[in-house]
């Protein structure tokens, strides 16, 4: 049976994870010394409009008479990696230059800061003054996480000729389109808002910095930086200090609600989720990168589906052209976690879901990749599969092919079944979505707006006793299922009301009953025709519509369920539908809906799972 309750009780964990795109480390700046290790800090390097970006620059103990290769970090974060970690040591040791450059704007760079502002043009003036340096051997790879990673992705597609290698993990924010998704850069599912992002724009997107004099000259600048620890740490608020203005309309001004300094964030809302300004910074399919490139993503990361999405066209893009230089390892731990032990490990988990042995050496698989296009002699060995994907329990996935379509298909059915039978008849089911109480996010990739939410994976019992929550299962599967690729899903709505938002969970749910979320999706029903122009609802009628997939990555094993969640909001993950033909962002007035889900003939209310039939190792 259906089951829909009263939600009694919804405690989760304080906030552990990093905030989308946040910075992955919480390091010193300063670089440690290491013997022979020279370092030269607060360079002045101009770009081609006269901004001066500043820029850390640490030399490995041997150089050869002809130069060493360079690693290129631009990062808007106070630094990208731990100066004592395995991997800063190891490149070093593998005889190359670090380069550390904040973006304009951001610390004691000068300029206006825009997120991903300049990633192209301030980057190619940056990858030219390198390789014009005598420590230079003309060859530059790039490396970072999160922004600093969404950062290689604009300049990637111009094809500098230093640019030999990219390492670049959680990059989703810089892919505008990709696929069936038009995210413009995470920030858009299915024309919702992911109202996760209001954490990060009050800490970390804010726009004015404090600046140095003009007219100091380079040498003064440099001089005068070493005086001064610049730091944004006063605007690090507890997550506690949102759950009083997540609810408050209209949601634009959240931020005047908060005192927040000045961000992006009212431009980003008022743009909607179709404005050419979106791809003016970001990669889209039919923006071609031919950089040799190593991408990181997780599954519970906001960034994974639209990474992947990229990344899969981007392959076939240089495969086509004879190209076998593209890789992407698939985990499940948090945002730019890639390398930590205390996440990647023995007994890893993502929430509450046990993940099993998830260990794999990031620092050698990074090594190798520059090593491999910035030092040919050292390796010889072919190129391996495209994509490695952790499924769980220390298994991992090696293929050459990602589907973008499910070719399993699994039926809703009005008593609650989830089946691959066919359907008699025609029926519906309908519950009362009220923005005034909407489903509160249990787990997911974006933990949402506050201290109460958790990205990763939890047991979703307490959501499935809500009235406005309709939960169909499958029977007990009899054997291993690998699923990986995208899942279709489809629905057959109608609503009394001009719009409205549906919502799909997937679960794994286990023989001791835990239902643990392992992919969800939206809808905003305005946007079902696509995101470029708004058609509202007529009361009554019914819908097909096709939700945004969802990326899959797990082994649903012999004995366990699928279930599928739908409902009409997953708050605060994803902002609320006012159910109303006003702007929502602007708008304070909102309704009741009354939405309907139909099955049977003539209705296409299912999923497709990407089965995957080649055996895991």
């Amino acid at each position: 049976m259906i089951k829909r309750f009263a939600i009694y009780c919804c405690v989760l964990m304080v906030v552990i994870s990093c905030t989308p795109a946040s910075n992955p480390t919480s390091t010193p700046s300063k670089p440690e010394p290491l013997a022979g290790v020279e370092i030269k800090e607060n360079i002045q390097v101009v770009m081609r409009d006269g901004v001066r970006l500043n820029t850390l620059v640490i030399l490995p103990p041997e150089k050869s008479k002809l130069g060493v290769p360079s690693i290129l970090i631009r990062t808007p974060y106070k630094t990208e990696f731990s100066w004592s970690s395995a991997l800063y040591q190891e490149l070093l040791h593998q005889g190359y230059a670090i380069i550390m450059q904040h973006e304009r704007g951001r610390y004691f760079s000068e300029g206006e800061f825009r997120m991903l502002g300049g990633a192209l043009e301030d980057g190619w003036d940056t990858l030219d003054w390198i390789v014009s340096q005598p420590w230079s051997n003309g060859d530059v790879g790039t490396f970072g996480c999160s922004s600093s990673g969404e950062n290689q992705l604009k300049l990637a597609t111009a094809s500098h000729p230093a640019h030999k290698a990219m390492v670049a993990g959680s990059v989703g924010v810089g892919v505008a389109e990709a696929g069936p998704f038009q995210e413009q850069g995470n920030f858009w599912r299915g024309g919702v808002w992911q109202q996760g992002w209001m954490n990060y724009f009050y800490a970390s997107m804010h726009q004015d910095w404090p600046q140095l004099p003009r007219g100091l000259s380079n040498e003064e600048r440099q001089r005068t930086i070493g005086f001064f620890d610049l730091s944004n740490a006063g605007w690090k608020v507890p997550s506690s200090t949102f759950n009083k203005t997540r609810m408050h309309l209209p949601m634009v001004d959240i931020m005047n609600q908060l005192n927040a300094p000045r961000n992006e964030l009212e431009q980003y809302l008022m743009r909607g989720p179709a404005h050419e300004s979106w791809s003016e910074l970001r990669v889209s399919e039919g923006d071609m990168i031919t950089v040799p490139g190593l991408y990181f993503e997780s599954l519970y990361d906001i960034s994974s589906r639209s990474s992947l999405a990229y990344f899969e066209w981007n392959r076939q893009a240089n495969q086509k052209q004879g190209r076998n230089n593209q890789q992407l390892r698939l985990t499940q731990g948090g945002h730019c976690s890639f390398g930590r032990g205390t996440v990647e490990n023995e007994q890893a988990k993502i929430g509450d879901l046990a993940l099993g042995d998830m260990r794999y050496d990031y620092v050698k698989q990074t090594i190798d990749w520059f090593n491999r296009w910035m030092k040919p002699s050292t390796h010889q060995t072919p190129l391996g599969d495209a994509y490695t994907a952790f499924l769980g329990d220390g298994q991992w996935l090696h293929t050459n092919t990602l589907p973008m379509k499910g070719d399993q298909q699994w039926q809703l059915s009005a008593n609650g079944q989830l089946t691959q039978a066919s359907l008699k008849g025609t029926h519906s089911l309908s519950y009362d979505y009220d923005p005034a109480d909407p489903v509160p996010s249990l787990g997911g990739e974006i933990y949402g707006e506050g201290d109460d939410h958790n990205d990763g994976s939890f047991d979703q019992a307490p959501i499935q006793e809500r009235d406005d929550v309709l939960v169909f299962t499958s029977d007990a599967v009899h054997s291993d299922l690998t699923l990986f690729g995208m899942t279709e899903v489809l629905l057959s709505v109608s609503s009394n009301q001009p719009d409205t938002d549906f919502t799909v969970k997937i679960n794994d749910l286990y023989p001791d009953g835990r239902a643990f979320n392992i992919g969800n999706t939206i809808m905003r029903m305005r946007y079902r025709e696509g995101v470029e122009r708004e058609v509202f609802m007529q009361k009554g009628e019914i819908y097909n519509i096709v939700l945004p997939p969802i990326m899959l990555s797990r082994i649903i094993k012999k004995g366990h369920r699928i279930q599928v969640e739908v409902s009409s909001s997953n708050f605060p993950s994803y902002s609320r539908n006012l159910n109303t033909a006003e702007n929502p962002y602007t708008s304070t007035e909102f309704a009741v809906a009354t939405n309907t889900i139909h099955f049977g003939a003539g209705h296409q209310s299912m999923i497709r799972l990407p089965v995957h039939n080649e055996p895991s190792r």
